[in-house]
């Protein structure tokens, strides 16, 4: 059966990969250069864990899906990913590769086990996914993915506990895939910040903080945490933070967390947590 090997949580902003694109090209801004350099050991720490597989839980922005059509959740099949134009055309970045095997198992056991997935043969994906990811893989990506996007943007969103709960399900689904692959779980939405509305530009790095220091030992307590207070303390935005939860959930009690880092570029917290399951 395949492996869970660890998982990590991340945010993700449209800016966090625009500027990348322009550091490598050798023009670092000096707000961001600090998370370049803080994200170097979650890629050598993936280096090192050899992941066959990344299942990835994360949010859309209106740039796949629209409000004649917002779905919940919806989980990607299929062999390939397009990367979304999100208005600025498309950054030098091949297609996500897919293993359409791997989310037909996970739809299989997540729709049988009370998740009711919007099934999406055809799925592009936008900076939920695009913005991290050359911080830590090399492209042409060579590590297929299994997206399941997240509904963040058309209240109700879901609860907090639904998000621990289906993290739960995709672990044990996880675990129960044939083969031998090693999967790497992933959990990214954005920390505090707020897009709109008088409060806009607010964020709150000490809520930040305050997450990444419990996500490992007390994840209840955070699950606990009503939404409106995080939407209150940390912007509205803060909300996708509940994403998290479907990680740190498909991952053992017994994990241990390698690496935990956090700045303030601009607009939005920008933190990474890494955990490791042991044996």
């Amino acid at each position: 059966m395949a492996r869970i090997v660890g998982g990590f949580g991340i945010s993700h902003t449209p800016s966090m990969g625009l500027e990348f694109d322009k550091g490598i090209a050798g023009d670092w801004a000096p707000h961001w250069k600090p998370w370049f350099d803080g994200t170097r050991p979650v890629k050598d720490w993936l280096d090192r864990m050899a992941p066959d597989r990344l299942m990835i839980v994360y949010n859309d922005h209106l740039n796949h899906f629209d409000f004649s059509a917002c779905p919940t959740l919806a989980i990607g099949v299929s062999d390939t990913y397009p990367q979304a134009d999100e208005g600025w055309g498309p950054r030098p970045y091949p297609d996500l590769p897919g293993d359409t095997a791997m989310s037909l198992h996970m739809t299989e056991r997540l729709v049988r086990g009370g998740f009711d997935l919007t099934v999406c043969q055809d799925l592009s994906v936008d900076h939920g996914i695009y913005s991290w990811l050359p911080y830590l893989l090399d492209a042409p990506w060579q590590v297929p993915v299994c997206p399941l996007a997240v509904n963040m943007v058309r209240h109700p969103i879901p609860t907090s506990q639904r998000l621990w709960d289906l993290g739960r399900a995709i672990g044990t689904a996880l675990r129960e895939m044939p083969g031998d692959e090693r999967v790497v779980v992933v959990g990214t939405g954005g920390m505090s910040h707020q897009i709109s509305g008088a409060r806009f530009g607010i964020a709150n790095e000490g809520l930040d903080r305050w997450f990444l220091r419990h996500l490992r030992n007390d994840p209840q307590m955070l699950v606990d945490t009503p939404q409106e207070d995080f939407m209150r303390l940390g912007g509205t935005e803060a909300s996708e933070l509940a994403i998290w939860f479907a990680m740190r959930a498909a991952l053992s009690e017994e994990v241990a967390e390698v690496y935990t880092y956090h700045t303030f570029p601009a607009v939005t917290g920008c933190g990474v947590v890494v955990y490791e399951e042991q044996g």
